[in-house]
């Protein structure tokens, strides 16, 4: 789903790739959108359980833990698939055509990331180190929304140097009048 995205992903020729047989697949799952919601549902999971982890670390500084989250998901999303790929934007691309239960199950593990990322930037401002007029949870949309579309970018033919440009725009923005200056 990564790779040819929602539309583009056939259960039949998916299902070849692993050797599955159809009637096994539709035994557990009614439809491909029933299977969506289960992937969606693991890779929620999966990755707030690693942003959790990195969130909470206490050797690190608020600031710091933003910019390691942020590679992070540079990382995991050149990682998993031949070209880059997020599955919330995947879906979020096929959402005008998606039943009212997965759209409302993309909305949630969207809203679930802003407010894990808000409560950083929150801590971040508290610490000083990031601009203290900022409201972290509409920053935290942005920076999410940034990074889809670097992830778009990077699928287009810019590779890494559009999380390079994102991760930069974000730093500058983090820190705006917060009297830290980092290269």
């Amino acid at each position: 789903m990564l790779e040819q995205g929602y539309e583009g992903t056939g259960i039949g020729p998916l299902l070849a790739s692993v050797a599955v047989p159809k009637g096994s697949f539709y035994h557990f799952f009614a439809s491909k959108e029933d299977f969506a919601a289960a992937v969606l549902k693991a890779y929620a999971e999966q990755y707030r359980q690693q942003r959790l982890e990195l969130f909470t670390d206490a050797s690190l500084s608020p600031l710091a833990r933003i910019e390691r989250h942020l590679v992070q998901v540079e990382h995991d999303s050149a990682a998993e698939a031949a070209v880059p790929g997020c599955l919330y934007g995947v879906l979020a691309q096929a959402a005008p055509g998606l039943g009212e239960e997965l759209r409302a199950q993309l909305h949630g593990a969207f809203a679930t990331w802003e407010q894990d990322l808000a409560a950083l930037i929150a801590q971040a401002q508290q610490e000083g180190e990031v601009e203290g007029g900022l409201d972290p949870a509409e920053t935290a949309a942005h920076l999410i929304d940034l990074y889809e579309g670097a992830v778009i970018r990077a699928r287009a033919g810019d590779g890494p140097a559009a999380f390079a440009r994102f991760r930069k725009f974000a730093r500058a923005t983090l820190q705006r009048g917060a009297g830290a200056s980092r290269d």
